[in-house]
């Protein structure tokens, strides 16, 4: 997704408090403002640190960007890996898993703004994030079948299709779209109904 070569990591306790200062900062002026509507001066300005510090670090707002999404995509990996690995079950793997989803979205619902809005700085970076995305979710579905869980059917497909489920699911939480948004229960209990037994009659 990106090379960190691009990147300087501080070494410092300071130096690690304004890298923080300056990628805190440019999430909050990418979600209200996107990308293209934000400055390096904006973001600098948000962190309170000079304009030059910025370039101490990162060569340009496009290295940076390509940075925090990186930091997005291990973040959502970690916080749902960590909630599933005490699950058995590849049914109660995808269960915590839709549920951890949704909780992180909950609580940072910058993301959907900074994931998305690469499908308009480049392409290939959303192409990559969702593609990586799909590789881990693929091995777990493959294991899956091996353990006679899950149907024989394509593993990618299915991949992308839980994907999706889980990401529209969490935007009509966060962005409180229709109804019953507060009733996380029942959201996933029909979720995993559908999964289960599917939706035809």
């Amino acid at each position: 997704m990106i090379d960190h070569l691009e990147i300087k990591q501080p070494t410092t306790r300071n130096a690690k408090n304004t890298f923080l200062q300056i990628e805190k900062a440019a999430i909050k002026m990418f979600y209200e403002n996107g990308y293209h509507g934000t400055t390096v001066n904006n973001i600098t300005s948000q962190a309170g640190v000079a304009a030059g510090t910025f370039y101490l670090y990162f060569p340009s707002k496009l290295a940076l960007y390509k940075h925090i999404l990186s930091v997005l995509s291990h973040n959502i990996r970690k916080h749902i890996a960590e909630k599933v690995s005490k699950k058995t079950s590849r049914y109660e793997k995808e269960r915590e898993g839709i549920r951890a989803f949704i909780e992180y979205a909950r609580d940072y619902p910058e993301m959907y703004n900074i994931i998305w809005e690469s499908l308009y700085i480049d392409r290939a970076l959303f192409k990559d994030y969702y593609e990586s995305f799909a590789l881990r979710y693929v091995k777990g579905l493959e294991k899956a079948k091996e353990n006679n869980e899950v149907r024989n059917l394509d593993s990618e497909t299915v991949a992308y299709v839980l994907m999706g489920i889980t990401n529209f699911v969490g935007l009509k939480v966060v962005f409180d779209l229709g109804q019953k948004n507060d009733d996380m229960e029942m959201i996933i209990d029909t979720v995993m109904t559908i999964l289960e037994k599917g939706l035809f009659k």
